[in-house]
Parts: C-alpha cells; structure tokens; sequence
C-alpha cells in the first residue's frame, strides 16, 4: 500500500512539477523586470530602514515596544524577504484565466486546477528563493556581521524558521485561492487585488510589527491568519519566538491551512457551478 502511495505521489510531482518550471522559466525569460523588480524591492527596504531610524532617533529611546533598533533592522529585512517568499499570486493567476478565458481549458484538463494553480505558484517563489532573497539574505548577514558582530541565528533557529515559512506560504496561498474565487463573481478583480495587498502589508506585520498595534486590534488578529502569515516566522527568526509558543503557533498555522483548504474548496464548487451555469 505505502508503495502504490508513493508511485501515485511521484507520478503527480511529474505531471504537475512542469507548470513549476514554466513558471520559472517565464520569470528569466523577462530579465528586464526581473531586474527591476530586484531593485524596486531594495528601494523598499532602504526607505523602511531610514524611516525606523527616524523614528528610533526622534523617539530618545533605545527600546520602543520591545524592539532595539538593531532588531528592527533585523525585522525590516527579514520581513521583506519572507514576503517575498510567501506571496503565491494565486487570485491574480485566477483572475487572469478567467477575464481571458482560458480558466475553461483548464477545467477541461484531466488535472486539479488547485494542485497545477500550487505548483504555479511554487515556481513563482523558487524564482525569488533564487534572486533576490537568498543573495539578500547573504548580504544582510555579512554587513550585519561587519557592523554589528552580529552573527545568524543558530541552525536549529533557522530550520524553525523556513518549516514556519512553509506554513505561511500554504496559508498565504489557500488564502489567495479564496480571494481568486471573487473573479467568478466580479467583471475584473485588478482592483480588488490592489486593495488586498495593501491591507495584507499591513496586517500580516510586513510594514509594521503587530507589537505596535493597539490592544483590541492585536486581539481581532488572534482570531484571523494573517499574522501567521509573515508576522510569525520573521519573529522565530529574530528568536522573539521559541519553546512551547512556537509550537503554539505552528499548531495555529496548520489550524488554518486546513479551515482554508476546506473554505477553498467550498468556494470552488460554488464559483464552478456559476461557471456551468454562465457557460451553458
């Protein structure tokens, strides 16, 4: 039995594991706005940098909600590369499909739209693993090293970290698959995804630590995944995160990939009949 399981699981990877490389190969073949897309990133970080040094001087305090200065660079930069990580696209990927049509090919196909839709986005974000986020990191590291002799967190720290990130990621992307089930609905969902992302900026913790936030928003947030999307791994990074709430958080990030992937598939079989319907 466990080896029928294992064939069907590597004949799956090998039928889905190509629209991962397509995905890559789509990425490099644009060097011009990947290049851009490289620098625009860095922008970001260096004016979020200098604005939290701003504010660390202005304030005449060395800790401000439990945070050094050097820990909020440390969550500046790690913060960006695990948004940069977890952002699977996948309501844009959806959107597309259906304002051009193609979403029908897709249904037609012998193959799961939400399993070809995963490694889609996992392609996306091999891309970004590549270029930018690991030679960020690696940078990041060094200067940090040279200027503060501060060294990484330790190995055990870091694999904590990335298995917290997986969890993001599938949380990041059962959730986008949701938000993706609007554009059966809507005549373009462009729009809402420009809201979307801003909103999650700010409320998975990628501009802003939730620390910051006031009380009853820090209580509305235990009950939403959004601050286990980004918020949660940048912390066990930083070791803010550890022991037995670390667990606890990890309970809560698999908690939601599973409401979401139920939710998902509720929303799919709903969006799927209007299709039917609409289609004839």
């Amino acid at each position: 039995m466990d080896t029928q399981k294992k064939s069907s699981l590597r004949q799956k990877f090998k039928i889905y594991w190509p629209f991962a490389v397509s995905e890559i190969q789509g990425a490099l073949s644009y060097r011009g706005r990947f290049y851009f897309f490289i620098l625009a990133r860095l922008f970001n970080i260096f004016i979020t940098y200098f604005l939290w040094k701003a504010i660390f001087a202005s304030s005449g305090q060395e800790i401000i909600n439990g945070f050094t200065f050097n820990n909020m660079v440390g969550y500046i930069f790690i913060s960006y590369i695990a948004a940069d990580l977890i952002n699977s696209g996948a309501s844009r990927y959806i959107g597309y499909e259906v304002v051009d049509g193609s979403i029908a090919i897709n249904l037609i196909r012998p193959i799961n739209y939400r399993i070809r839709l995963f490694f889609t986005s996992l392609g996306n974000i091999i891309c970004r693993l590549i270029m930018p986020t690991l030679p960020i990191w690696i940078c990041y590291t060094i200067i940090r090293y040279i200027y503060a002799q501060e060294l990484p967190p330790a190995f055990s720290t870091i694999i904590q970290f990335f298995f917290s990130l997986i969890l993001s990621f599938l949380i990041m992307f059962l959730f986008e698959f949701c938000f993706g089930m609007l554009s059966f609905y809507t005549t373009y969902i462009w729009g809402l995804n420009v809201v979307k992302y801003s909103v999650l900026r700010f409320f998975t913790g990628e501009l802003i630590p939730i620390t910051f936030f006031p009380t009853v928003i820090r209580k509305a947030l235990r009950f939403m995944p959004f601050s286990l999307m980004n918020y949660t791994p940048v912390m066990v990074y930083l070791g803010k995160i550890s022991g037995a709430e670390y667990w606890k958080s990890i309970a809560n990030q698999v908690l939601w990939v599973v409401l979401l992937y139920f939710l998902g598939s509720f929303l799919w079989s709903r969006a799927i009949k209007r299709l039917t319907i609409l289609g004839g």
